[in-house]
């Protein structure tokens, strides 16, 4: 339980740090890196942070950060929050109307979903308890991870790179044709060792019938999963025949947007992966992941962009238990590195979360400042400051 507070203030951020190696995926490839962040804070001075999904294209998060500074000032400010759960459901009624009248249902889901986390960790600061714990007091104090985002042009390097810097499982990102695919694959595999995992993520890069072509491929590479091969929204029914084509565990749930998708989920994919800034927030995802158990399915967080929203992947993570792994971005994303360092450190394949309150990063936007395009403030007379 928390206790009651009030909201007093409200700060949105939009930031973008170009980078000098795109990140590639099989529909697109990103030349900067970007976040949304709201910060909010109540009458007692404690503040929480949430972060908005939006990684490509690279101009989402700038919209997404425009339309939460029009959107939630006037429900949020002045408000009293018994808890943050009960709070985010009455705002998602309130917004219903706009995301249906804006036919902006999956950014109005996000603006929901970074609601949620920075009360959360407004609500954990203010009890004086990591996150992790105000969700779960018995919550685990370390999560495995796995280094994500192997690129198609030197996946082996990336990989190298991450197992030094603490990892042992690795994802690679397929789709770029059978040749480029067979031989990241093949390196992949002969650098493994024999502790470590192998994935892969397509991207929802097939048809049932590509996919189904691409098994032998896979199976010889002796995938530990296998990602998104085909539209999230591709029927359970074909989902099924592809799953009971091959023994690869299935993943995917980044791009299912509400929990009666997910239960539906639990049939076909064996690794369940909610993103928490696309929906659900810190609620929607603990949620998730308490069904995914009880389905037998595992709940392996996904996250690809800044550090605010990585940690509070972790800290959901590690209150729901069982044996996921978090995604760690293996490519260079300064809103994340900057960030992270004080909350968390890896090391021999998981990730060990410091004993500071809520997500454990104070101020990111402290470490942010050159890479901020805009900011705007509301405080409760509901004026801009």
């Amino acid at each position: 339980m928390t206790d009651a507070f009030r909201i007093a203030r409200l700060d949105v951020y939009a930031l973008e740090a170009k980078i000098t190696t795109p990140v590639a995926t099989s529909f697109g490839s990103m030349s900067s890196r970007v976040s949304a962040l709201l910060c909010i804070e109540d009458t007692d001075g404690h503040a929480g942070w949430g972060e908005l999904w939006g990684n490509f294209p690279s101009i989402t998060c700038a919209y997404r950060a425009n339309l939460a500074g029009q959107v939630l000032p006037e429900p949020l400010l002045g408000a009293k929050v018994e808890t943050p759960g009960a709070f985010c459901i009455q705002l998602a009624d309130r917004l219903r109307v706009l995301a249906v009248q804006s036919a902006e249902p999956g950014p109005i889901a996000s603006i929901l979903a970074a609601t949620n986390q920075a009360l959360w960790d407004l609500a954990a600061r203010r009890r004086g308890l990591p996150l992790r714990r105000a969700l779960n007091e018995n919550a685990a104090e370390t999560v495995p991870v796995y280094a994500s985002g192997l690129n198609p042009t030197d996946s082996v390097e990336m990989a190298v790179r991450a197992r030094e810097a603490g990892h042992r499982a690795f994802k690679a990102k397929i789709g770029f044709g059978d040749e480029v695919d067979r031989r990241n694959l093949h390196g992949l595999r002969i650098m493994l060792k024999e502790d470590e995992q192998l994935f892969v993520d397509a991207n929802q890069r097939w048809s049932l019938a590509e996919a189904i072509a691409r098994i032998p491929m896979l199976e010889e590479a002796e995938v530990d999963w296998w990602e998104e091969p085909m539209l999230a929204e591709a029927s359970p029914g074909d989902w099924g025949v592809l799953r009971g084509s091959t023994m690869i565990p299935l993943a995917g749930g980044e791009n299912l947007r509400d929990m009666g998708a997910f239960r539906t989920a639990f049939s076909y994919l064996e690794y369940v992966q909610p993103d928490i800034g696309k929906w659900g927030g810190v609620d929607g995802c603990l949620a998730i992941a308490r069904s995914a158990l009880e389905h037998d399915c595992t709940y392996c967080p996904h996250w690809l962009a800044g550090g605010v929203g990585l940690m509070h992947s972790a800290h959901v993570l590690a209150a729901a238990g069982g044996d996921g792994r978090l995604e760690v971005d293996a490519n260079p994303n300064p809103l994340r590195t900057r960030v992270i360092d004080p909350a968390t450190g890896i090391f021999e394949g998981n990730l060990h979360m410091v004993d500071a309150p809520g997500i454990g990063i104070e101020s990111p936007v402290d470490d942010l400042s050159e890479f901020v395009t805009m900011h705007e403030s509301f405080a409760a007379s509901g004026d801009r400051m």
